[in-house]
C-alpha cells in the first residue's frame, strides 16, 4: 500500500514526469497568475505599495481565489474519475491542485492588509474583473490541463457554465446595490 505522503523517490519521479510532460501542469493561467503574484510581491516591497495594492488588491484577490479553488476542484474531479485507471498521474494532478491552491493563498496573504475597508461596489468591480479575466483564460487561452484524459469539452463547458452562474450572481448583487454606491 502506498502512502499519500511522497518519498524522495516519488518527488524525483514527479519532477521527471513534469519535465517530460510540462503542458499537463504548466499552462498560460499558471504562468500568468504566478506573474500576478510576483508582481504583487514586488509592488508590496515598493514605497508606493499602499496606493497601488489598495487599488488592485481586491481584483487580484478575486482572480487568485478563482485560480486556487478552480485548480483544486479540477484536481479533485480528476482523481475521483480516473484514479482507478491511472493512480500515479491523478495523484500528481492532485498535488498540482494543492500547489495551485497554496499559491493562491500565498498571493492573498501578500495582499491581505490591502483588502480591508473596501466598499461593496469595489468588491463587485473586483469580481467583475476576475470574471472577465477567467472567461478570457477559459474561452480563449484554454488551459491544456483541461484536456486531461480527453475531457477538454466537459471541463471547458463546466468552467464556462460556472463562470456564467458567477456572473449572474454578480449581476444580481449589482442590481441590489443602490446606484449612488456604484462608484469605487
Amino acid at each position: 500500500m502506498q502512502s499519500a505522503l511522497p518519498t524522495a523517490s516519488d518527488l524525483g519521479s514527479m519532477v521527471a514526469y513534469l519535465w517530460a510532460n510540462p503542458y499537463l501542469f504548466i499552462s498560460s493561467s499558471t504562468v500568468m497568475t504566478t506573474g500576478l503574484i510576483l508582481g504583487a510581491a514586488v509592488v508590496a516591497a515598493s514605497p508606493a505599495r499602499s496606493l497601488v495594492l489598495r487599488g488592485i488588491g481586491p481584483a487580484l484577490a478575486m482572480v487568485l481565489a478563482y485560480f486556487g479553488v478552480g485548480a483544486f476542484a479540477l484536481s479533485l474531479e480528476i482523481i475521483l474519475r480516473f484514479h482507478s485507471m491511472i493512480p500515479y498521474e491523478t495523484e500528481i494532478q492532485l498535488y498540482s491542485g494543492i500547489g495551485h491552491l497554496a499559491e493562491a493563498a500565498l498571493g492573498i496573504a501578500i495582499l491581505w492588509r490591502f483588502l480591508r475597508g473596501h466598499s461593496r461596489a469595489t468588491w463587485l468591480w473586483a469580481h467583475t474583473a476576475a470574471l472577465a479575466y477567467w472567461t478570457l483564460q477559459v474561452a480563449v487561452l484554454t488551459p491544456p490541463w483541461f484536456a486531461f484524459q480527453g475531457q477538454l469539452e466537459l471541463v471547458t463547458t463546466t468552467a464556462l457554465v460556472l463562470l456564467a452562474i458567477a456572473a449572474a450572481v454578480n449581476v444580481f448583487l449589482w442590481w441590489r446595490l443602490p446606484r449612488r454606491s456604484w462608484s469605487v
